[in-house]
């Protein structure tokens, strides 16, 4: 799913923890609390062979993570990110290792240290290009909040601004810890900031999230991500499953027949996800239900 890229690139300041306005004087955003500033060390550039020898660990790091070989993955950013405690990258992908063997206090602490919002962190930079790469159609996973990375190359540097792409990225991360360690409204509000980072990507954070909390099992938050997917991108099936699916827990039987009686809406989010995909991953699922209940696809 992922592509590795060498980028050319292309210099940026960090977000400033410390200062409103960067040195053009241009208002930046404070982070919000409670995370304590972060004390802004000296610049260090870093050199070309340091440089080029990180490249290459994040390379085999994030084939790691793509073939699930978490250990292996977080075994080599551990030594990387005690070394260049400087780098931002290698902190996003520890935490990506970490989300996967559900290390979550150990992911949250690597997301933060790559936001910047750890008051016992450094200050982290980076200078390169970084992208995301959306969800493919049909994919069902969180993969803009795991796959989504910038690939290293070029010098590396401290400074004082994240891009909204590394921004976008942490929190969606970081949301997706607080999900799993039951932390609901930290959750929201972690996605709520991813989206606020990178808007351009908002749909996909969004749908992310309702995997989430459905992973998560916390179906009234999946619901609220589900709606806010659907709204952002109506066109995409599974968000319209997610939506059912968090809803068909609160279903009643009606004793005279046997039937099962969906909620409102319920039926026709399945009915809606069976219409543009009707042959996809859920369609056995939804069909399924909507027999129980007496309904036939496509009938009201």
């Amino acid at each position: 799913m992922r592509r590795f890229l060498i980028w050319p690139v292309v210099a940026f300041c960090l977000l400033p923890c410390l200062s409103a306005q960067d040195n053009n004087g241009a208002p930046q955003p404070k982070p919000a609390p409670p995370f304590a500033p972060i004390p802004r060390p000296a610049d260090r550039t870093v050199t070309k062979k340091e440089s080029e020898s990180v490249n290459a660990v994040l390379t085999e790091a994030r084939k790691a993570t793509a073939e699930k070989r978490y250990a292996a993955s977080e075994a080599l950013m551990l030594p990387l990110t005690q070394e260049n405690p400087g780098m931002i990258l290698p902190w996003v992908e520890l935490g990506t290792a970490q989300l996967g063997l559900k290390k979550y206090p150990d992911a949250e602490n690597s997301f933060k240290m790559a936001l910047g919002i750890d008051p016992q962190s450094l200050q982290l930079a980076q200078k390169d290009k970084f992208y995301q790469q959306p969800d493919a159609p049909g994919v069902v996973a969180a993969a803009a909040t795991r796959a989504s990375r910038n690939t290293v190359g070029g010098t590396v540097t401290s400074g004082d601004t994240r891009t909204p792409e590394i921004q976008g990225v942490g929190w969606a991360s970081l949301g997706e810890v607080y999900a799993h360690e039951g932390k609901i409204a930290e959750a929201q509000a972690a996605f709520d900031s991813a989206v606020k980072a990178m808007p351009a990507q908002a749909a996909t954070y969004r749908h992310n999230e309702a995997v989430v909390f459905f992973e998560a099992g916390q179906p009234d938050a999946q619901l609220a991500a589900a709606d806010q997917a659907i709204a952002l991108d109506p066109a995409r099936a599974a968000n319209y499953y997610f939506k059912a699916q968090s809803m068909v827990g609160k279903a009643t039987s009606d004793p005279k027949t046997g039937k099962i009686i969906l909620p409102p809406g319920c039926g026709e989010a399945y009915q809606k996800y069976l219409q543009l995909e009707p042959n996809g991953p859920f369609s056995a699922d939804a069909k399924g239900v909507l027999a129980a209940a007496g309904i036939q696809p496509g009938k009201k």
